[in-house]
């Protein structure tokens, strides 16, 4: 004869429920979590299931009156009862529902959580499209908020944990309204914390994944005036024309976009950046006894003829003409012109990827 076994599941749920009362509420929690999840996979029979379809019926209806009442924290008990208990009743997607919108007039980042529950268990039910907004309003009121943490030190939620979030809303619903405008949210957290690179990647996502959205646009400009900052601290053209594509790209796409006017009209401006660069460059050349490398670029510069460096490139080049070939530069021409120095000779120059021309690192950015 098959022995049973000394504790049985009816046992030791019944042990968990009488002791709960008696345990701190971080214990209580976990253990509510074990007994919510035995009985939500348990197998059970058709008649059981309806008696407790009827018996989360009843105990839905109370909550709700007790909500109608007033009476907030009997109501938010008796909905979150009904999920621990009736898990896969009628009632319990409902009362999931209830129990996570009294929580966010408590504590918005627990109820956060409590919508994703609802999200991830219930996804036929009616309420799912509003947990994501709901989910949305929660993280962009916690995004934009400037209170301070304990002590005045720390904010309401760190950033990691904010783009955590934006990011599990665009993966649980990737074809709703908040998918995008969740990525961009994250782009703009990864702006504000000056990590260019995570926030471009993350702003392309919205582009690539969501054109013709108003996200994609706002997504497009935010990473023209990030490649804009870049630029600025850079003494590459390549920075000023990856902006100069960026831009375009937004005015393209955008034409009747009232920023694609502002595009419009710094391009002159960048443009003139992007020739002052040349020019330091061929002036911090010469400085250092190699004309012929200096004349690289101010041939570069006379390319312009409407910049403010136009005539003075002009009279290096004519100076360099009527002087000697320093001895370095005697030897023909190396990368775009520029003859190979010896090792000792070089001077100290900018090595990053996205470099074309030598570009000397104490020149001002």
């Amino acid at each position: 004869m098959k022995k049973r076994p000394f504790f049985s599941a009816y046992f030791v749920t019944t042990l968990a429920v009488i002791l709960l009362s008696g345990i701190p509420s971080e214990s209580r929690a976990f253990l509510d979590g074990l007994i919510g999840q035995g009985k939500k996979d348990e197998v059970l029979s058709g008649d059981e299931l309806s008696r407790q379809d009827s018996t989360a019926g009843a105990l839905l209806a109370k909550a709700k009156q007790q909500l109608a009442a007033g009476r907030q924290r009997q109501a938010r008990d008796t909905f979150r009862s009904i999920v621990k208990n009736y898990p896969r009743s009628e009632a319990a997607a409902e009362a999931q529902f209830q129990f996570a919108r009294i929580r966010e007039s408590e504590e918005p980042k627990k109820a956060f959580d409590e919508y994703q529950k609802l999200i991830h268990n219930y996804r036929n039910s009616p309420h799912f499209n509003q947990a994501i907004e709901r989910q949305f309003t929660i993280a962009e009121s916690l995004r934009e908020s400037d209170k301070k943490g304990f002590l005045g030190f720390g904010a309401p939620v760190q950033p990691s944990k904010l783009i955590e979030m934006y990011t599990l809303i665009s993966d649980s619903a990737p074809y709703s309204e908040y998918a995008p405008r969740a990525l961009l949210s994250a782009g703009l957290i990864h702006k504000k914390a000056s990590q260019s690179q995570e926030a471009i990647a993350k702003l392309q996502t919205v582009v690539d994944q969501y054109p013709d959205t108003q996200a994609a646009a706002d997504a497009q400009f935010e990473i023209y005036e990030l490649r804009g900052i870049k630029a600025e601290r850079s003494n590459s053209p390549n920075q000023d024309r990856a902006q100069v594509e960026a831009g375009m790209d937004f005015v393209n796409q955008n034409p009747e976009d009232a920023r694609a006017v502002q595009i419009r009209n710094d391009m002159d401006r960048i443009e003139e950046r992007a020739v002052e660069k040349l020019f330091n460059t061929g002036k911090f050349y010469e400085d250092k006894g190699k004309p012929q490398s200096a004349r690289v670029y101010y041939r570069e510069v006379v390319k312009h003829p409407d910049s403010p460096f136009y005539a003075e490139a002009q009279s290096r080049l004519a100076a360099i003409d009527r002087g000697p070939v320093a001895s370095s530069d005697r030897d023909g021409g190396g990368f775009l012109g520029i003859s190979p120095l010896r090792k000792e000779e070089q001077p100290a120059l900018r090595t990053t990827p996205d470099e074309v021309l030598p570009l000397p690192a104490e020149s001002p950015e």
